[in-house]
């Protein structure tokens, strides 16, 4: 019943409002796709590029860590070496 309902406005439409209606509905897809690709990267440079963001700053952070267990060893080397010198001499 829909469907005749529909057919029978189309009918009566002029072809300008004919023609805006179908320009409308052809434009609605096409806008939601350009939406949606913002939200998301689907090429592959932009995963590759976000990939390559997130290993940099897991390496940064791996890095930072290494140093300040290395800047510690090394304090608590050096207090060892004054006690010993200290005590000794």
């Amino acid at each position: 019943m829909d469907n005749k309902q529909q057919d029978e406005q189309q009918a009566r439409m002029s072809r300008s409002q004919y023609r805006q209606q179908q320009r409308q509905t052809e434009q609605q897809p096409i806008n939601e796709v350009t939406e949606n690709t913002t939200d998301q990267p689907y090429s592959r440079e932009a995963v590759a590029s976000q990939r390559h963001d997130e290993t940099v700053a897991e390496k940064t952070a791996r890095l930072k860590r290494r140093l300040n267990i290395a800047i510690i060893a090394l304090i608590v080397a050096i207090i060892i070496v004054y006690l010993i010198l200290f005590y000794v001499g």
